[in-house]
Formats: C-alpha cells, sequence, structure tokens
C-alpha cells in the first residue's frame, strides 16, 4: 500500500475582499455585508505518496502560494481537507520566520524554532547550516543586510537541516547563484532518495521537468492538468504563449478534410480543458499530402495557424528522408509550411529535447540574427532547410518546430513533433547528451590521437 504523506481532497478557499479599510469597520458593526468574494481555490484533489517530487505550476494568481499555505498549516481552508502526515519545513517566500534586524546567527535559531527545533539540536547543527548556507562571514550581519541570494540561502539551509519528512518549496531555488542552486538541487535529491516528499513550486519549466515525477497545472484556482511533468509543462507553455483564441491540438494532423471537420479539439478554459465542435476552421486545414509527416505520439500542437506548418523531417546527405541519425554527420531539417495571408516578419524555430523533455539545444531566425524568412504571399506553399551537424551522443529525441511573427505570436507551435534516433557511440559518450569530439593531443607529435573506436570524418 502506498504510504501518502499529502492528501488534499475537495480543498477550496474564498477570500473577503473590502473595497475600502473603513468597509470592514462598517460591517462588523452594522451587520451589512459590505464585502465581496474571491474565489482562489475550487475543488482541488491529489495525493503525494512519500518520496515523490511534484512540481506546482501555473500563472501569476492562479493560486499556486494559497495552496503550499494551506498545505503547510498557515492558513485556513473554506472548504475539503489537506491532510500531512509527518514533519513539514516550507520554504514561501524568502527569509520565512526570520528577523530584518536579527543577525544570521540570531535568524538560525529563530527559523529552527519555528520549524520546532529545540535550542540543543539547533545548535548541533548550526556549523552545518553555515557552512552550506556559506555566510561564516557575514553570519553575525544583520539579515537585512543581505542580498537577496544570500537569504536564500540561508533561508533554504535551515529548511532543509530539519530533516523534514515533507519539503514545500515556493520559488525559492529561482534565487542565487548557479553553485547554490546546483547544492539545493543535489540536497532535494538526496531527499527523495531518502523517501521524502517535495512539493515544489516553480515558473521554470525545465526544473520541474528536471527535478519532479509528476507536475500539476493550477489555473484560476482550479487544477487544469496532473501528470507527466514533461505534458504539463507543454500545457503551461501553451497556456503562458498561445494567443486568443487559442486552440490546442493534442493529436497530429487529420487524414482527410472529412476527418477534420469531425475532430473534436481541447480548449484550455478556467473550468479546465473541454471539448468543442466543428474546430475545421482553426485546426488543421488541408490533409497532408501522402508521406508527408504525420507527427510523433508525444506532439502538443497551437497557434493561430494563419501559416502553419505543414511538413518536418530531416534529410540526410544525398536528400534522402530519415529519422535515425549518426552522431557528428550533417543533415538538414526540410521544414515544408502554408500561408494563409500576407506575411514579411516570420520566423522560423527548432528545439531538441530528450526523452524526458529536458532542453538540449534550440535555435531560431531571431536569435541568431539571420532575420525574418522572405515575406510570402496567401496561399503560398514554401520550404525552408536549416543545416546542422549531429553533435549528439546516441539516444532518442525530440525536434519542436515552430514558426511566430517578430512580435512573439505564436503562428504554429508543434512540440515534439519528430522523434529521431541517434545511433549509440561505442565505448565513449554513454552518458553524455552532447558529443564535442574531444581528443587527446599527442605530446611528440602535436597530432590528434583518435581511438580504436573513433574514426575520422
Amino acid at each position: 500500500m502506498t504510504i501518502q504523506t499529502i492528501s488534499v481532497k475537495s480543498l477550496s478557499k474564498i477570500y473577503r475582499v473590502w473595497k475600502h479599510p473603513r468597509d470592514l469597520l462598517i460591517e462588523g458593526l452594522s451587520g451589512r455585508v459590505r464585502h465581496s468574494e474571491f474565489q482562489a481555490l475550487t475543488d482541488i484533489s491529489f495525493d503525494v505518496p512519500a518520496g515523490s517530487v511534484v512540481g506546482l505550476m501555473g500563472r501569476n494568481g492562479a493560486g499556486k502560494s494559497t495552496l503550499l499555505r494551506i498545505i503547510a498549516g498557515t492558513l485556513d481552508a473554506s472548504g475539503g481537507s489537506a491532510v500531512v502526515a509527518g514533519r513539514i519545513a516550507a520554504i514561501l517566500e524568502l527569509g520565512t520566520g526570520f528577523h530584518p534586524d536579527y543577525t544570521g546567527r540570531e535568524n538560525v535559531f529563530l527559523g529552527g524554532l519555528c520549524l520546532g527545533l529545540s535550542r540543543n539540536e539547533i545548535k548541533q547543527r548550526f556549523d552545518e547550516i553555515v557552512d552550506f548556507a556559506e555566510l561564516w562571514d557575514f553570519i553575525d550581519q544583520p539579515f537585512r543586510t543581505y542580498s537577496s541570494g544570500m537569504q536564500a540561502r540561508l533561508t533554504f539551509a535551515v529548511a532543509t537541516c530539519v530533516d523534514p519528512d515533507i519539503l514545500i518549496i515556493d520559488e525559492a531555488l529561482g534565487v542565487g547563484d548557479a553553485r547554490f542552486q546546483l547544492k539545493s538541487f543535489d540536497r532535494i535529491r538526496r531527499f527523495k532518495e531518502q523517501g521524502k516528499s517535495i512539493l515544489l513550486v516553480s515558473h521554470n519549466i525545465a526544473q520541474i521537468v528536471a527535478i519532479c515525477d509528476r507536475a500539476i497545472l493550477l489555473e484560476k484556482g482550479r487544477v487544469l492538468e496532473d501528470g507527466d511533468p514533461n505534458v504539463v509543462g507543454k500545457i503551461y507553455h501553451e497556456l503562458l504563449f498561445a494567443p486568443a483564441p487559442a486552440v490546442t491540438i493534442s493529436q497530429p494532423p487529420a487524414q482527410s478534410p472529412e476527418d477534420v471537420s469531425g475532430q473534436h479539439h481541447e480548449d484550455i478554459s478556467a473550468d479546465g480543458p473541454k471539448q468543442i465542435d466543428g474546430a475545421a476552421d482553426v485546426a488543421a486545414g488541408d490533409a497532408p499530402a501522402q508521406g508527408e509527416f504525420q507527427g510523433s505520439e508525444r506532439e502538443r500542437r497551437y497557434g493561430l495557424r494563419e501559416v502553419e506548418i505543414v511538413d518536418v523531417k530531416i534529410e540526410d546527405a544525398n536528400g534522402q528522408p530519415t529519422t535515425f541519425l549518426q552522431t557528428l554527420t550533417a543533415y538538414k531539417v526540410v521544414l515544408k509550411m502554408r500561408s494563409k495571408k500576407v506575411f514579411s516578419d516570420l520566423h522560423i524555430g527548432f528545439l531538441v529535447r530528450d526523452l524526458k523533455g529536458i532542453e538540449i539545444f534550440g535555435w531560431d531566425t531571431a536569435n541568431s540574427l539571420v532575420g525574418p524568412i522572405p515575406a510570402v504571399v496567401e496561399g503560398e506553399v514554401f520550404v525552408h532547410k536549416i543545416a546542422f551537424r549531429t553533435n549528439l551522443s546516441g539516444g532518442q529525441y525530440f525536434l519542436t518546430a515552430s514558426i511566430a511573427q517578430a512580435d512573439k505570436t505564436k503562428q504554429d507551435m508543434r512540440f515534439d513533433c519528430l522523434a529521431i534516433t541517434v545511433a549509440p557511440t561505442p565505448h565513449i559518450f554513454t552518458a553524455s547528451f552532447a558529443n564535442l569530439e574531444m581528443r587527446l593531443i599527442d605530446r611528440s607529435s602535436g597530432e590528434e590521437i583518435y581511438g580504436r573506436f573513433e574514426r575520422e570524418d
């Protein structure tokens, strides 16, 4: 039987909002209602098993911080329940439980006491806390004089030193230098290996994908999606960047116009995914010709589709399509598009991600300073080719293709639309993503030494 360290059932939270401070007093004295109500959370339910890392994503105002505060016990729910089994350490904001005028040393004791430690326990762990935070030179300075990164380091060090059963982190990992973030991630991974549960809020999709086993997406106080971090991350990206009206297409293009007219597409709204009919006008458009690209099972697609990507493939040196690539070999991405109106400011871009959804490489014509592609006219079908060299180690990857306007308006965004496999490189690069073509230089001749399983181009 799986042990649930956090169990949230039908949770809701309603805030009372008074337009003016005096309205609260008038309501209290007269009994007449002078407030409005804001529904911050509505019918939230999920469980967090022991030893899992769950990421919470959502736009500002989605209810993430309210949910964490209820779970941490610092805020009461209006309905439902949040049951927690075990000791909680929560980092809800920088300096939680710390006093700005106290020194770092004094705040270590204050924060530890707030987390349920005795003075003797804090003394025993004090050196470990300051070592982790790397603040010995500043530990006797007032906390208000610390930079935001230093505050984050001390807050995280204190919160994680109590050996909690459950660790709740609200955006704290986004502050601090890269070295401290790496240390924090390593500690989180150790907590997971020890069977502890972690609830993490972050706007960084790559961070959620890299750390979490599962992700929950909130929108306007409701659970919009709950599942694989890679899938949830793509939906969150769509929520952030899709133009309105946005149409989510989670399946590849239809096989025929008849299929298109009968398709159902998901429309993201405050009430969660819903089915809408008659999407042919804004959906897949004309069916792909025989032999054209049909998409991968992982594809998620959105955009205005006034210009759309109808085919994506990779060609080898002989112009033959392939999805099985050799490392350190040259290929071309071939992008076929169709425009429904005149455009003069279009940019194309690509992203390579691994099986877990971690971004390996990204490129587009805007950031590369290539500039927009040549102008297109209504009804034009056009093709662009992009040359690349496969500096990847063996493994499976997914290609994302996109076309957008100069003002970032997404016309067609096709996440993980093409699955590619890079052939294994024997005996080398087995634990890496990239192949940097490293060679030992002979001390005598100064020439590169090739290994037994390597070959020159």
